[in-house]
């Protein structure tokens, strides 16, 4: 995988210096949220073409992610960097109820994005990946389709602080719409709820404008 292109944001001209500077070495600097989200035209068009959900919605959860500046910020070794894009990495679950991690890539285009995340857990189905690395130009999501839920926290690793964690879980029916939780958790010294809100309108348009997909 190509790593994407960053550039080092000048601490003296960023807004939320001093808010950064309030966070990075709190104990635990990060919330989470969770709301949910509409996915019955999604769903019912990933059944009808015989498409996975999990990658489609990925997809969308990785415009998104890419569509909000914020999200794509990172700290590292005390500088604040702002990557160009930032890929989607799975944890995707084995036949032995194990899971293997999975990086992927993101591509504005959708069918490049699916051919690309298909392959690679087809991969790691067969060769499990559970390594751990530079993974900062990346934002991790991971799929709990057994329950539904209100919120979720995941363990938190300073080295990996700054970078987006996004769960979904099982979606339920309820006056005929099928609604998804949709759980992020973020560094409060890069992200402020406004971002995780322009986050959430970003992928609920996408799931309800279905027009980037093929037809």
């Amino acid at each position: 995988m190509v790593i994407p292109a960053k550039r080092r944001i000048d601490l003296t001209r960023y807004k939320r210096a001093e808010l950064l500077l309030a966070f990075k070495d709190r104990q635990l600097p990060c919330f989470s949220t969770c709301c949910n989200v509409d996915v019955t035209a999604l769903r019912d068009y990933t059944r009808t073409k015989q498409m996975s959900f999990f990658i489609t919605m990925s997809y969308v959860l990785s415009r998104a992610v890419n569509g909000v500046s914020a999200l794509r910020h990172r700290f590292i070794e005390d500088a604040l960097w702002e990557f160009e894009r930032v890929d989607p990495g799975y944890t995707i679950l084995l036949d032995d109820n194990s899971f293997s991690f999975c990086d992927s890539r993101y591509f504005e285009d959708f069918e490049d994005y699916y051919t690309v995340a298909r392959n690679r857990i087809e991969s790691v189905k067969t060769n499990p990946d559970r390594t751990t690395g530079d993974k900062s130009h990346m934002f991790f999501i991971t799929h709990v389709p057994w329950f539904s839920f209100t919120a979720f926290t995941h363990p938190f690793d300073k080295r990996y602080g700054s970078i987006p964690i996004l769960t979904t879980g099982k979606y339920v029916e309820r006056d005929g719409r099928l609604l998804m939780p949709l759980a992020i958790q973020v560094h409060h010294g890069l992200v402020d709820g406004i971002h995780v809100g322009a986050f959430y309108e970003q992928v609920q348009q996408l799931t309800e404008d279905a027009s980037w997909l093929p037809r």
